[in-house]
């Protein structure tokens, strides 16, 4: 009866040797994974910190850049935040989702709508323009010029017109319409950026008066505001 007991307990031993070592292999294969995953190759990408609606401008505070394995990294992803601050989002974008260069407005202007050019706050208007009130079609895209206008004079009986300043300093936008950018023809339009406040005052002195673009030099910010002229 001793015999047999003494041989149980023997294969019981070799059982449970048999059993630590596949344990202790099982823990070894598992640790070892674990340490291969954290050796894993990745690199930056920029995701959302929260949901950026479509149409947003993007602030450094709705990002941040987190190290994603190369596995998964889209090909389309962003790695520097600086790339994406201040571009406006053409679709909606989800909490840390990685940010797509195809959803954001592009660098170029050229390949995006012109509301993207648009500050806040600013409105694109167009001014019809001939030889004479577009100085000759030397204003290019991106100079800055004033407007002047001459309307009546609703202040003075005695001196029926006078010719007044209606805004300075505002930016070129484009020269001419679609048309006559692929067509290569003369341009008869500028748009120009207008703050918002000063809408109603342009608009009038374009309908209202005689008015003229006046063409800045690049390095002439001032704003001069000079006192209208009635001879």
């Amino acid at each position: 009866m001793s015999y047999l007991m003494e041989k149980s307990m023997k294969k019981l031993i070799l059982i449970a040797l048999a059993v630590s070592i596949i344990t202790g292999f099982a823990v070894f294969q598992f640790a070892s994974s674990l340490k291969g995953g954290s050796n894993q190759k990745t690199q930056p990408v920029v995701v959302a910190v929260e949901t950026i609606a479509k149409g947003t401008m993007i602030l450094p505070e709705m990002i941040t850049v987190k190290q994603v394995p190369v596995d998964f990294v889209n090909a389309l992803s962003v790695s520097n935040g600086e790339d994406v601050t201040g571009r406006i989002t053409r679709e909606s974008i989800e909490a840390d989702e990685q940010i797509l260069s195809t959803r954001l407005s592009d660098v170029n202007q050229a390949n995006n709508s012109l509301s993207y050019a648009v500050d806040q706050n600013y409105r694109a208007m167009t001014i019809q323009t001939d030889e004479i009130t577009g100085v000759a079609g030397y204003i290019s895209k991106g100079d800055h010029v004033d407007l002047i206008a001459t309307m009546i004079n609703s202040a003075d009986e005695s001196k029926r017109v006078m010719s007044q300043t209606v805004i300075e300093n505002v930016e070129v936008l484009e020269v001419g319409s679609k048309e006559t950018t692929k067509s290569g023809d003369a341009a008869t339009s500028v748009t120009v950026l207008v703050p918002v406040q000063s809408i109603l005052k342009v608009n009038y002195a374009l309908t209202e008066g005689k008015y003229r673009l006046i063409l800045r030099s690049p390095v002439d910010g001032t704003i001069a505001n000079p006192a209208p002229y009635a001879p």
